[in-house]
């Protein structure tokens, strides 16, 4: 028996940009210094997560339109901070339009010359493995190089606002 053929349906964009709002995501800061001009580069992705434990692998994507992200993967390396539940205006800083988001920003540069936003819940530095074009973004895997753990709630955004999650013991 064979399977029955499916059809194709163009998914309107607002219907399933509602239906995922009911998905909280993690905030996380992407940020990398230019190699040739010692310049700070940033940008917040929701999309943050684990792909692989050996070797360790992280993904996330980006919008194909960014500017942010072509300045970023141009450095060797690059940071991924975890965004704690009190950084709000971080997370308003660092999306916002323009080149110079982390002068508004408290952050350290860590030992792979990557800044790190200072009080967020953990740090990794890490170096693209690949990227490929997924729809209208684009898809990257990166190899984790270090990391550091932090402590702390995450900050969240679902439907459309942020937020933070606590246990309940």
């Amino acid at each position: 028996m064979s399977a029955p053929a499916l059809e194709t349906r163009r998914i309107d964009s607002d219907t399933y940009r509602a239906v995922m709002r009911h998905l909280p995501t993690g905030v996380a800061a992407v940020c990398s210094t230019d190699p040739l001009t010692g310049t700070q580069n940033a940008m917040v992705v929701g999309t943050f997560a684990s792909l692989s434990m050996e070797p360790a692998l992280v993904t996330f994507s980006v919008m194909h339109s960014s500017t942010s992200w072509p300045r970023i993967s141009e450095a060797a390396t690059f940071s991924v901070s975890l965004l704690a539940e009190d950084q709000q205006q971080v997370c308003r800083a660092l999306s916002a339009k323009g080149e110079d988001k982390l002068s508004a920003v408290d952050w350290s540069e860590s030992g792979w010359g990557t800044p790190h936003i200072s009080g967020s819940l953990a740090w990794f530095d890490c170096r693209v493995e690949q990227q490929f074009t997924a729809g209208d973004h684009v898809v990257v895997i990166a190899s984790v190089l270090d990391m550091t753990p932090g402590e702390g709630a995450p900050l969240i955004f679902h439907g459309g606002r942020f937020g933070s999650f606590r246990e309940v013991a």
